[in-house]
């Protein structure tokens, strides 16, 4: 059986699709394909898995491209498929489903923008299923008729990007245990204050003088990055925002032993590598898009605004609201347990 999977964006969401993925794969004869369509951004990130055979690079930011498209869809068409699932829900990738001619296209029925338009199958998902992890795995299963069991999905990761990873941990303040620190992510009302991100750093480094810690984000977070170091009083982080490729990220989490974060990409890879998160919520819901595992393996500090979630990308109140009425040094305890177990 030949199967495409449609998943393009974004980095969290590609992540949550890898359980589902992996009960597909399973579900499947040993000689069955399974081809991903991703943004050509992320195309880095389902190689992570090793039960996918061929990957097709959507080329998001280039759709002004007439040559773009059309080498695009030459490049899906290029392998016939049995059944295409699309996770995504979204009009391009209901869209992306019909282009490939598979004779069975399936998708959920309440995906967004008329996606399930372009299905051949739409499947509903049981009100208590709620986080986007469970929903992907939900229409796999009602897709090929599936009863496997859920796991946390093996990730391989090149021996290139882990030696390249232990050498910057190396370089690293502190013999002690890693922590990695998640202070960015896309939206704006998600990020709680960096001033707040280095009282706790400071009081984990009271806690734990030999503690390690690195700093991660994009490119365009490096200053934000500079400005915790600056902060930092007894903690001496090390500043990687922006200056490692994603596949040493990965490689960077998996040598870590917990990580302190925003509702961010870096947040769902940390869980799928099995990495116990601290992570900090306040304009999102835990429940539809926390760091997925078993229970009690990460802690969600919720804020304790009346608005929270907000789902809004600007907060709607000011900066610095989420964080209120949480002492860093109880977060730090929270993280120093993580550390110690």
């Amino acid at each position: 059986m030949r199967i495409l999977v449609v998943k393009p964006s974004s980095l969290g969401d590609v992540i949550h699709s890898f359980p589902a993925v992996d009960l597909i794969r399973r579900s499947l004869p040993e000689t069955s394909r399974i081809t991903w369509v991703v943004n050509e951004n992320l195309a880095a990130i389902p190689t992570l898995y090793p039960g996918i055979d061929r990957i097709v690079k959507f080329p998001r930011h280039r759709l002004g491209s007439a040559k773009a498209l059309r080498d695009f869809v030459n490049e899906l068409r290029a392998e016939p498929y049995d059944l295409a699932i699309d996770f995504q829900g979204l009009l391009r990738s209901g869209i992306i489903c019909r282009l490939s001619k598979a004779p069975r296209r399936a998708g959920f029925k309440h995906a967004r923008e008329g996606a399930w338009l372009f299905y051949t199958e739409k499947y509903g998902v049981a009100d208590d299923v709620r986080h986007a992890v469970a929903k992907n795995i939900s229409l796999a299963r009602q897709a090929l008729a599936s009863d496997a069991d859920e796991r946390r999905p093996p990730l391989i990761i090149p021996n290139a990007q882990r030696t390249e990873a232990t050498a910057l941990l190396a370089k690293l303040h502190g013999s002690g245990p890693v922590l990695a620190v998640g202070f960015s992510s896309r939206w704006p009302s998600k990020n709680w204050p960096l001033t707040f991100f280095a009282a706790v750093l400071d009081e984990c480094a009271r806690r734990r003088p030999d503690l390690r810690c690195w700093l991660l984000g994009a490119p365009n977070e490096q200053a934000d990055g500079e400005k915790i170091c600056a902060l930092t009083k007894v903690c001496r982080p090390t500043n990687l925002a922006g200056r490692t490729a994603v596949l040493t990220l990965v490689a960077l989490l998996e040598q870590s032993q917990a990580l302190l974060t925003n509702d961010s990409g870096p947040m769902h890879i940390a869980a799928a590598l099995g990495l116990p998160c601290v992570a900090l919520f306040g304009a999102t819901d835990p429940s539809l898009t926390g760091p997925y595992g078993e229970e009690g393996q990460h802690h969600i500090i919720n804020s304790q605004c009346p608005k929270s979630p907000c789902f809004q990308r600007v907060c709607p109140i000011g900066p610095d609201e989420c964080c209120k009425g949480w002492n860093p040094a109880s977060v730090a305890d929270i993280i120093i347990a993580k550390l110690q177990a």
